[in-house]
């Protein structure tokens, strides 16, 4: 592996780790309801946000600030 791959990959997890980021259980505990709910209704709604980070199929994370507009806007 050469320093560029490296040195692009470190920056990318370390910009990655400072965005403000929720999980299911955040968003249930923003929306008030159950992390059930959230995995099984909220997320397949096509208006919702599109994960931010796959980690793999069932961790998943979502930018806060796409999360907040998208309640927003669902209001």
């Amino acid at each position: 592996m050469n320093c560029t791959t490296t040195t692009a990959t470190t920056t990318h997890s370390t910009m990655a780790s400072s965005v403000p980021r929720l999980d299911t259980a955040g968003i249930a505990a923003l929306l008030g309801c159950t992390r059930q709910h959230v995995t099984s209704r909220v997320t397949k709604r096509v208006d919702f946000p599109k994960p931010y980070i796959n980690v793999s199929r069932r961790i998943r994370y979502w930018r806060t600030s796409d999360v907040k507009a998208w309640m927003e806007r669902s209001i």
